[in-house]
């Protein structure tokens, strides 16, 4: 009877050694670094060119970023990091204005550095592979206009334009939400959901 006893306590012990082991496995914990590295969809669009004339391309938008734990926020951890992101769009027209042929050419581009803090909520699914975060991100947002076109006259080929070429920065304030899914140790896929250059980021996701 005192030995069942014995192994029965022994059984419980292991037991609740295994689930402490278990709810403390996290994907991301005060101290872990990980690393966004993506495209993205959607978003701010360059919506004030005129779109009735023309061909208007706009390019994925390419990101980096980086989160460090700092510190255990109620059931979760909270991270602060930075942010990268460039995304550019490009106009082309062609058209004939009296003896001249005109091609326009103008191209903007932006880009996005903020410093960004998110809150990791995993302690509820148990799974280390699996991080879901939310957050915030306040930065600057640089636009820059460059303008190519040239006009062509009796095959003499010279620039026209109109004359600008200019550079601004404004504040940007994002909210967004994502889950890193890792394939190995160190390895693995991400999916983000926010306002900024894009609505859609998806990309590589890497923990050290």
């Amino acid at each position: 009877m005192t030995m069942n006893m014995t192994r029965m306590r022994t059984l419980a012990s292991a037991g609740l050694c295994a689930v402490s082991m278990a709810a403390s496995a996290q994907s991301f914990d005060v101290g872990s670094n990980a690393i966004n590295l993506g495209l993205g969809v959607g978003g701010y669009g360059f919506g004030y060119i005129g779109r009735g004339y023309g061909s208007y391309t706009v390019s994925p938008s390419v990101s980096l970023s980086y989160e460090h734990g700092i510190m255990e926020l109620g059931p979760g951890v909270l991270s602060v990091g930075a942010y990268l992101g460039r995304k550019s769009a490009h106009y082309e027209r062609s058209y004939v204005q009296g003896p001249h042929s005109v091609y326009e050419d103008k191209r903007w581009t932006n880009t996005l550095f903020g410093l960004r803090s998110s809150w990791h909520f995993n302690s509820w699914h148990g799974n280390d592979k699996l991080d879901l975060y939310g957050g915030v991100m306040l930065g600057i947002n640089t636009v820059r206009y460059r303008n190519r076109s040239t006009r062509t006259t009796n095959g003499v080929v010279e620039s026209w334009d109109d004359g600008l070429r200019y550079s601004s920065g404004y504040a940007a304030f994002s909210l967004f939400c994502g889950a890193r899914y890792y394939f190995t140790e160190a390895i693995g896929a991400y999916a983000a959901l926010g306002y900024g250059l894009s609505w859609l980021n998806v990309g590589a996701a890497f923990r050290g």
